[in-house]
C-alpha cells in the first residue's frame, strides 16, 4: 500500500511533495524535506491499523497529500482528510481515523492551533512546550498514531492526549455527517425510496 507524498507503505515508490512552494510561511523549493519525509511515515503508521488490508492482497493504495495552505495543524488535517478520502473511494475500514493536534506552552493549551499560534509558542521557554498530534480510531477508542515533541511533565502530556482524543471524537461526528451526506448524493434514488 502506498500513501503520497512519500506515504508509502512499503509497497510503492516515493510519491511527489506535501507542501506547495507558497503553502507555508517561508516559501519552500519543489523538492521533498525532512518534514514530508517525517508526515510520511506518520501517516503510513496511523492508517494503516485502519485499513483492511486482508481485503486487498495484491493492491496498492495510494493517497496523495497537497497542503496548498498551511494554516496550522496540518498533519492532523491531513490525516482525517486522507481517511475520509480512504472511505468515500470505498476502501474497507475498521474504523475512520481521526487527527487533533495541540500545542502547549506553559499553562496554556491550544486544540488544533493555528499557524501563527505554532510559531509564536516555539519560542516560548516555558517548562511545558511542546506539539502533540493523536491519530485515533474513534469507534474502536484506539490511538493508531501519536506524535510528541518538546518537553512536558508527566501530567501536562496526560491531560493534552485526553484533549486531544476529545477532539477527535468531536471531530468524529462532522466527519460522519461529511460522508453521510456524499452518500445521500451520490445515490439519490435509494434515499428517495425510504
Amino acid at each position: 500500500m502506498g500513501l503520497g507524498p512519500t506515504y508509502s507503505m512499503g509497497l510503492g515508490p516515493p510519491l511527489p511533495r506535501g507542501f506547495a512552494p507558497f503553502s507555508c510561511k517561508k516559501r519552500a523549493a519543489w523538492i521533498q524535506g525532512n518534514l514530508e519525509k517525517e508526515y510520511s511515515l506518520i501517516m503510513e503508521q496511523s492508517l494503516q491499523p485502519a485499513i483492511c488490508l486482508h481485503k486487498y492482497p495484491r493492491s496498492q493504495i495510494e493517497v496523495y497529500v497537497m497542503v496548498l495552505e498551511n494554516d496550522g495543524s496540518t498533519l492532523a488535517a491531513a490525516l482525517t482528510c486522507a481517511s475520509i478520502a480512504l472511505a468515500e473511494a470505498g476502501i474497507e475500514m475498521f474504523d475512520m481515523v481521526v487527527g487533533c493536534s495541540l500545542r502547549q506552552c506553559g499553562d496554556v493549551s491550544l486544540l488544533d492551533p493555528t499557524a501563527a499560534e505554532e510559531y509564536s509558542a516555539a519560542s516560548s521557554q516555558a517548562v511545558n512546550n511542546g506539539s502533540l498530534t493523536v491519530a485515533l480510531l474513534p469507534t474502536l477508542n484506539q490511538i493508531s498514531g501519536l506524535v510528541s515533541k518538546g518537553e512536558w511533565e508527566e501530567q501536562t502530556s496526560v491531560e493534552a492526549i485526553k484533549a486531544c482524543i476529545e477532539g477527535c471524537q468531536k471531530l468524529y461526528s462532522v466527519v460522519q455527517q461529511c460522508l453521510t451526506k456524499s452518500v445521500k448524493r451520490k445515490i439519490p434514488q435509494l434515499v428517495s425510496k425510504d
